[in-house]
């Protein structure tokens, strides 16, 4: 009986309670003019010389080559300015891996938990649970990378704060709206149809009480966990990663004071009393977001959007959710097919699959770096800019791949005992950890290029490749070779290697909007080049 009034707790308490990162430095204008002005002294001084005489000549040569050596000097700095640094980027990506990391590591404490309170069996119930919960919130993911992609477009369209707050908050309206009536819905379908959505995952009966408790804890708040989703989205598009950061820390810390509480003492609730706190904690998350939102001026208004912001939004919403969707399946059918393997390897697979992705969530603030930065260059064609960024964002996804991919292997092979007691989980965790490594440092420089499509709007791409990877993934899964835990990860490395592959080839040889850009700067920057080295032979006329 207490588990089916949590719900309603939950919904009472919500009743009750009732610019870090610098924009892209645009080139400015100081050096060219800078150039212009000495290319003009030197071209009178050098029309005053008599032009027939050999000295003249010389003079001449040597002033032409410093007029090219001025012009290369400025569009050099240009360049330069228009990159934005390594260490701008880590700025803002530093606490904004704090945001990401919150959530999953929270599921990693929740596991913790219940494996050591309520053994095995509870551990195993939490991997359809989730299923039920956080694949289904995942499935709607599709706002919040909407809301970052119309956010930082409006928020960088306008010169001064407060046409930059107003355009965010107005921009973020749809979105929030959006979330809030998607989650209500989502809530009622979880109170309503919990027993047969556990049913159609053919997960065992044994489990089923102890996971339909946790689905329908978590599900009361699904409107609160979509809207706290949203509204992260909007601080991140504006630059700031550092109040949502201390907002989520916090809310972390109240899920491990329930989690204690409601799992250890003075109550030992179990799958249930994890799943009360973690929702408790994202009602208080959720709260203080939009007190931070309204603090900072752009908090948006709950409304009927406009014609105008449906399709703005649908823009985005259509494509990612088709996009969310091919993903989500391809989730849903590892965690099935671990089904099939019995208990313990469903349990060791929990941990791992938890594991993969906290870590994989490494790369979520380099993909916001390119979601915040590269849509306005993109929009103005700025291609050097473009490729500048892109290859600093790359390259710090390929060396944080390798190394948060080899933490994660060691993580699993040697911390599952904080997991559960039971030697044999242990053992096939152990085993799982090499493809694990693997699948976290494909995972993070995958996530790390989905950054950068999303920016540049690819969305056919993106949606061609993703059915195209989700089919070769499910066929993989259904074929009698998949018959452990590793050659699971294996299939998920697999499709998320070929698609970061297939990306990059296809920016790099000037396909799609990126490439397109890209190609672009190259060939005016060739030009200019050529221009210059043409103008070091001909000499200036009189």
């Amino acid at each position: 009986m207490r588990f089916r009034l949590l719900p309603l707790v939950c919904c009472l308490l919500a009743a009750a309670a009732n610019g870090y990162l610098l924009p892209p430095t645009r080139p400015t204008s100081t050096n060219l003019l800078t150039s212009s002005a000495s290319f003009a002294t030197r071209t009178s001084k050098y029309l005053r010389a008599t032009p027939n005489s050999d000295e003249a000549e010389e003079s001449s040569g040597e002033a032409n080559e410093e007029i090219v050596v001025d012009r290369v000097t400025a569009t050099t700095t240009d360049l330069e300015e228009k990159r934005a640094s390594k260490r701008e980027m880590l700025g803002f990506a530093l606490p904004a891996l704090g945001i990401y990391l919150a959530n999953p590591l929270l599921s990693n404490i929740d596991n913790s938990f219940v494996g050591k309170t309520v053994g095995t069996e509870g551990l195993a119930a939490l991997s359809p649970a989730t299923i039920c919960t956080d694949q289904m919130l995942y499935l709607f993911s599709f706002l919040s990378r909407a809301t970052t992609g119309l956010v930082s477009r409006a928020y960088g369209s306008k010169q001064n704060d407060e046409e930059k707050k107003e355009a965010a908050a107005t921009a973020a309206s749809a979105p929030l709206t959006v979330s809030l009536v998607s989650g209500l819905l989502l809530s009622i379908f979880y109170a309503l149809f919990t027993p047969r959505l556990l049913g159609a995952l053919n997960v065992t009966p044994a489990l089923r009480e102890s996971a339909g408790a946790y689905v329908l804890i978590r599900g009361a708040i699904a409107w609160a966990a979509l809207a706290q989703s949203v509204s992260l989205s909007i601080m991140m598009a504006t630059r700031d990663a550092i109040t949502p950061l201390k907002i989520v820390g916090l809310a972390a810390g109240v899920n491990v004071i329930g989690d204690f509480l409601l799992c250890v003492w003075p109550f030992r609730w179990g799958v249930s009393g994890a799943a009360a706190a973690t929702s408790f904690s994202t009602l208080f998350s959720s709260f203080f977001m939009i007190k931070a939102l309204r603090k900072k001026s752009i908090a948006p208004k709950i409304r009927l959007p406009t014609r105008k912001e449906l399709l703005g939004l649908t823009e985005f919403t259509g494509p990612l959710l088709a996009i969310t969707v091919t993903r989500l399946i391809g989730f849903v059918n590892m965690q099935r097919t671990a089904m099939t393997l019995g208990v313990k390897h469903l349990a060791a697979y929990q941990m791992s699959i938890n594991l993969v992705i906290f870590f994989l969530l490494f790369a979520e603030p380099l993909s916001q770096l390119s979601q915040t930065q590269l849509p306005a260059l993109v929009d103005a064609e700025d291609g050097q800019a473009v490729k500048a960024n892109l290859k600093s964002v790359l390259t710090l996804g390929a060396f944080t791949a390798l190394g948060v991919g080899g933490i994660a292997g060691l993580a699993l092979g040697f911390g599952s005992p904080l997991f559960t007691s039971d030697l044999a989980v242990q053992a096939l965790a152990k085993e799982a950890a090499p493809s694990v490594f693997i699948t976290v440092a494909t995972a993070i420089f995958a996530v790390t290029v989905d950054g950068a499509m999303l920016a540049s709007r690819d969305f056919g791409f993106m949606l061609g490749q993703g059915t195209l990877t989700m089919l070769l993934q499910l066929f993989l899964l259904k074929s009698a070779w998949c018959s452990s835990i590793s050659a699971i990860f294996t299939t998920f490395t697999i499709r998320l290697g070929s698609y970061a592959i297939s990306s990059v080839a296809r920016a790099a040889f000037g396909y799609g909007k990126l490439g397109k850009v890209i190609k672009k700067g190259d060939l005016m920057r060739g030009a200019t080049v050529n221009g210059l080295s043409k103008s070091k032979t001909r000499p200036v006329e009189a």
